[in-house]
């Protein structure tokens, strides 16, 4: 460290030994003994400020060049607090904790160093400064003559931006679009919506939809105050259960006259990479044809729907939402099973019934058989097995609620004998059984034995704790696994998938269901083991990353000093704060000009630096959809399950 004595201190000292008087330093002048030198010394050996490295993003790659990861948003003051400083050299490194002021207010060294880390590529120590517990604000780190950008430690690091997230879903708002061409001419009904745009293409995907209504759905089950939550900070009246009602709106015309599957996407479209295969006439829509994933997706998410009417909407409103979710699992029950490909779908974009890494070849880009079957093509069972579990659990939690008892009979002892009955792991649209899982465990039906559940849950948790020890300290996963190889390019690693940041706060809210559930048992260490891990993700989310940026757009909160300025959304303009985007991919670039290349880079690097490549900065509505109840657990939930455990 490096210290020098200012001027004004040189003053002091030659006042206290040669007894000169000094103007405006008479108090302390007169001070005698040891105590008047303690205080002088004190006073004069505040550490020389160093620079502050550069903030307002540019987002080009350039926050890289600060050798601190640090979640640029702050930290809560009592959660474990983790920050990444990059050095090639395995000496042990010396680090201060210093305030706004510059003084130290907290030191230590480590050792704990991570030689080219899988996943990064970087060599790096962890500094753990999790003892030092002051709230305040421009807090930095320091090691040698390098500093990271200032931070604050507060129970609300993220302030109105928290609420921003929840925008999202009405600024993708679509409002009467009409559809009215199909592939293979397959029908000539007409359909006209309104529903959020699914992603960079503005298209509807009901699978993905009920993936990212899921994840609103179970926050207002679990924390019914969430419900006027962002109204009561923001004004308006669009609730929670307001938002999901416009967002379930679609699903009741997913179904068409004479038909018993649902359709599968609705969208624009595009030559180059969506056609609508066979469509007669002109225009910009398309409808796909129907199948049997897209239809467990209708009844799962209208079964939810209706037990939310039952509490904040109309009896119509449950019974239209009960009917069609009990009709839609009826009917991908007892049809014959339909998956569809592209040229069936209507382009690339949601259409992928199997484990996602079956739907394109990898490099370069093309489309593969997405409906292949088998232990090589589904591996975890994933084709429409796990929808077909998560749809049978919410109609049956519908039953229960709303008192179908003969239908919640017929239901349960096909739960209870599905080969994805308690299964709790890596969850997205592409594997749901998970949210099945969570959904039982938040209602915990009278009757139904979920120890099983619970052991799984924490297990699952514990294993996601463990592999945020392995690397960067928010990773969830293991990085070097090989669950996704398919035979395509294997040599080139594929674990971080498209969505790759949404993925990693689906697991969060895995951790949240632990630290909820060994709350209520008044297991306060272990609650706040499972909180500190979700708040990891979050830091990595937000920072505490190989590209150094924080993963949502921030242009309204100069503290969060680097967050992404550019998305891959036709929509809604950069300038918007609180976009979410789904982050490194090596799975595929996508035929993406902005990405690295192919292969080029560690997973977590597999990042477009510059441009708007839908491959990594794609925005989506289960992206937000997955951030949201995560940070909101991070600052009304985790302070207390904190604060109980330092008790």
């Amino acid at each position: 460290m490096h210290t020098r004595f200012s001027s004004r201190c040189i003053e002091l000292l030659k006042a206290r030994f040669l007894g000169r008087a000094h103007s405006g330093l008479t108090g302390l002048v007169r001070l005698t003994g040891l105590s008047a030198l303690l205080i002088l010394v004190a006073a004069c050996s505040s550490p020389a400020p160093l620079e502050a490295p550069p903030a307002g993003s540019p987002d080009d790659g350039s926050q890289m060049n600060n050798p601190f990861r640090i979640n640029y948003a702050g930290y809560l003051p009592l959660q474990e607090k983790v920050a990444v400083y990059l050095s090639e050299s395995d000496n042990p490194i010396t680090w201060e904790l210093r305030n706004a002021n510059h003084r130290a207010v907290a030191s230590g060294t480590s050792a704990e160093y991570r030689q080219n880390d899988y996943a990064s590529g970087d060599s790096f120590f962890l500094i753990d400064f999790s003892h030092y517990t002051t709230p305040g604000e421009g807090y930095y780190l320091v090691v040698d003559n390098e500093r990271s950008h200032s931070f604050d430690l507060t129970n609300d690091p993220y302030g109105d931006l928290k609420y921003e997230f929840f925008d999202y879903f009405r600024d993708h708002r679509r409002e009467g679009d009409h559809f009215n061409r199909a592939v293979h001419d397959w029908t000539d009904h007409e359909v006209t919506l309104n529903f959020i745009a699914d992603a960079g293409d503005q298209g509807y995907y009901p699978v993905n939809a009920a993936e990212a209504k899921w994840s609103l759905i179970n926050l207002l089950e679990t924390h019914p105050e969430i419900n006027t939550y962002y109204t009561a900070h923001q004004g308006g009246d669009n609730t929670v259960y307001d938002e999901l009602v416009f967002f379930a709106s679609p699903m009741y015309e997913l179904i068409f006259p004479g038909e018993k599957l649902a359709v599968a996407k609705l969208h624009t479209n595009s030559a180059d990479w969506a056609p609508c295969t066979g469509a007669s006439g002109e225009g910009a829509s398309c409808i796909s044809m129907p199948e049997t994933k897209a239809t467990y997706s209708v009844a799962r998410s209208l079964a939810a729907m209706a037990r939310l009417h039952a509490k904040y909407g109309t009896e119509e409103e449950v019974q239209a939402a009960y009917e069609y979710a009990r009709t839609a699992l009826h009917n991908a029950e007892t049809e014959d099973f339909v998956c569809l490909g592209p040229e069936s779908f209507g382009g690339e974009g949601g259409y992928y019934p199997n484990n996602d890494n079956w739907s394109l070849w990898r490099e370069p880009r093309e489309h593969r058989e997405p409906c292949a079957s088998g232990p090589e093509a589904d591996p975890t069972d994933d084709n429409v097995n796990d929808d077909h579990y998560a749809a049978l659990v919410e109609v049956y939690l519908a039953a229960r609620q709303l008192g179908h008892e003969a239908d919640a009979r017929a239901l349960e002892p096909k739960i209870l004998a599905h080969n994805h009955h308690n299964r709790v792991n890596l969850f997205f649209w592409g594997a749901v059984s998970t949210e099945a899982t969570l959904s039982l465990l938040t209602h915990r039906p009278e009757g139904l034995d979920l120890s099983q559940a619970e052991a799984n849950l924490f297990a699952y948790s514990d294993q996601v704790l463990g592999y945020q020890q392995v690397g960067y300290p928010g990773i969830t996963f293991d990085v070097q696994s090989d669950r996704w190889n398919s035979n395509d390019r294997d040599e080139v690693d594929n674990n971080f998938r498209w969505g790759s940041n949404r993925m990693q706060l689906n697991e969060a809210r895995i951790l949240m269901a632990a630290a909820d559930l060994q709350f209520e048992r008044e297991n306060y260490a272990e609650a706040a083991k499972y909180t500190n891990g979700v708040l990891r993700v979050l830091d990595q989310m937000s920072g505490t990353n190989a590209v150094a940026l924080a993963m949502y757009t921030a242009a309204d909160y100069p503290h969060i000093q680097h967050a992404v300025t550019r998305t891959h959304d036709r929509a809604v303009p950069d300038t918007k704060s609180g976009k979410f985007i789904l982050g490194p991919n090596n799975w595929t670039n996508s035929n993406d000009p902005d990405m690295p290349d192919f292969g080029s880079k560690p997973g977590m690097k597999m990042f477009a630096l510059t441009g708007t490549g839908w491959a990594s900065r794609e925005v989506a509505i289960d992206a937000n959809a997955a951030i949201l109840p995560v940070v909101y657990f991070a600052t009304e939930v985790a302070p207390t399950y904190l604060e109980r455990a330092h008790q």
